[in-house]
């Protein structure tokens, strides 16, 4: 899919997006490598317009594809201050690039969390069944439309 069909302006990844993605590309999994690679390359623009951070992810067509599954096999627990769960994080790949960053919450929307306040968990096989409490993925309900 061209990347013009998403919304907002694109601008340099901040200081917390680029450190949330090289949190979650540190886990090994097929396909890690060219996402590592895409990282230093990729812009970002609003993905939502719900008042949370997700961000859409783009990256040069110049740079090699990753065979890594969609969404990526490592999602994010988002934390608050006594440890509890409160929302999460999916990373997802279009053409095997990097495309999207969801934040999700699962009450109010959530500001980008500080990497220390993210417990990351490696699936293995299909996708992990949502959370109770979680809302549908942002990125799952734009992408069945």
């Amino acid at each position: 899919m061209p990347d013009d069909h998403r919304a907002g302006a694109r601008r340099p990844l901040t200081r917390t997006e680029r450190s949330l993605l090289d949190s979650l590309l540190h886990h090994d999994f097929d396909g890690v490598e060219a996402l590592r690679a895409q990282v230093p390359h990729a812009t970002a623009s609003t993905g939502c317009e719900c008042g949370c951070m997700t961000i859409d992810l783009h990256v040069p067509a110049s740079l090699p594809a990753s065979p890594a599954r969609n969404p990526v096999p490592v999602e994010g627990t988002v934390l608050d201050r006594d440890g509890e769960p409160i929302g999460g994080l999916v990373l997802f790949v279009e053409h095997g690039r990097l495309a999207g960053l969801e934040v999700h919450s699962f009450d109010e929307p959530l500001p980008l969390p500080a990497p220390e306040r993210v417990r990351w968990e490696t699936g293995e096989g299909g996708e992990a069944e949502p959370a109770v409490g979680a809302q549908r993925s942002w990125w799952r309900r734009r992408r069945a439309r």
